[in-house]
């Protein structure tokens, strides 16, 4: 038993590289089998298909992000602090990973409404940072507590999604964990 469960680990780990290192979707199971070095019957056997990896590859990124929110929830701090280690952590998250964001878009698009990992996320994420918008903001109804959500959400994914997309995002430098510190602050005290 302990054997497969190394085989598969290995084959998740492959993948989880291929989409979120090398922001390759378009790999083969044959390749992941190559460069997990296993067979490609036990691809098959443990996944059934390049789909069902995929999934387990999401749910890697969604169990890592939880454990984001949990470190949140633990820390000490007060509202702005817990936000900025937040956003911070879930940029840094993206830069190691960010073939996740071409992963969560194109599920998105393709199966509308279908994602149980993005829509736990989100539900995460309303349950966990929401809170602490209201309170830094002093902002008491749903709807505009809401959008100053979204709006750091956006903040913090979109740089992340210009560096990769388009080699650039208006001359910050995201590989710096200083510029990535700054842009989190100003974005914070702009949208809070």
């Amino acid at each position: 038993m302990e054997g497969r469960m190394d085989t598969q680990d290995k084959i998740i780990a492959t993948a989880i590289d291929m989409v979120g290192r090398q922001i390759n979707l378009d790999f083969t199971v044959r390749e992941i089998a190559e460069k997990a070095n296993v067979n490609l019957a036990s691809v098959n056997y443990y996944f059934r298909s390049k789909y069902n990896l995929l999934n387990e590859v999401e749910k890697h990124f969604v169990l890592e992000s939880h454990r984001i929110y949990e470190e949140v929830a633990r820390l000490n701090a007060g509202p702005r602090e817990k936000i900025k280690f937040w956003a911070m952590k879930t940029m840094e998250h993206m830069m190691e990973y960010p073939g996740i964001i071409y992963l969560i878009v194109t599920k998105l698009l393709h199966h509308k409404g279908k994602n149980a990992g993005i829509v736990g996320l989100i539900d995460t994420l309303e349950h966990s940072i929401m809170p602490l918008v209201k309170e830094l903001t002093g902002v008491a109804d749903d709807f505009t507590a809401s959008v100053k959500l979204m709006q750091l959400f956006s903040g913090v994914v979109a740089p992340v999604l210009f560096y990769y997309g388009a080699g650039r995002t208006f001359n910050i430098d995201m590989r710096s964990s200083k510029d990535r510190e700054a842009y989190v602050e100003l974005l914070i005290e702009s949208i809070l």
